[in-house]
């Protein structure tokens, strides 16, 4: 789970970077009165707090319906430049589950691959198809900070079973995790 963790860490830093580029000074500095450095400010909006934590707010007898081991939750925080990502892996005999509570904004979240909107209990969502691999399928649940996300993958799974979906539970993982989601939406 650590490696998909930093996967998603390298994935997302990549591509929260991306648009990044070093600035160009022009001008000319002289001894006499060298001229000073600009001053950067900020002009994006600070991002809401993150109020779901996965490991902790989902009750183990969800993570045992679908097959995975509670016992063995690994919780992690990751912030990457003003965004949080409040992580969970959870490994079990058939697939390896993320869950991740972000708040990046729910416009601004990146896609490998072509999201198709649906609503999960009525709540807007996207169900992702090879979301982070070819391998996994990912649901992605709005909220009032950002996102709530199951990304399920099967291959990473202790004993997986080869005639496993990537996407076989996902959706229902993610009907049964949304009423927990208490975000105000």
């Amino acid at each position: 789970m650590n490696n998909q963790r930093a996967a998603l860490a390298t994935a997302l830093s990549i591509s929260v970077l991306a648009g990044c580029g070093t600035p160009t000074i022009s001008g000319s500095a002289t001894t006499e009165r060298p001229e000073s450095p600009p001053v950067a400010t900020s002009t994006s909006p600070t991002l809401p707090d993150v109020t779901f934590d996965p490991c902790t707010d989902i009750d183990d007898a969800i993570l045992l319906r679908f097959g995975l081991e509670p016992a063995e939750r690994e919780p992690d925080v990751l912030t990457l430049g003003r965004e949080t990502l409040v992580t969970c892996g959870v490994p079990g005999d058939e697939r390896s589950v993320s869950l991740v509570a972000q708040n990046t904004p729910w416009d601004d979240i990146p896609f490998q691959v072509t999201p198709q909107a649906i609503t999960v209990n009525g709540r807007e969502a996207w169900y992702v198809p090879g979301g982070t691999s070819d391998a996994s399928c990912s649901v992605l649940m709005r909220t009032s900070f950002g996102a709530v996300i199951i990304n399920s993958s099967p291959g990473l799974g202790r004993r997986p079973d080869p005639n496993m979906d990537r996407c076989d539970g996902a959706l229902e993982m993610a009907e049964a995790i949304e009423p927990l989601i208490d975000d105000g939406t």
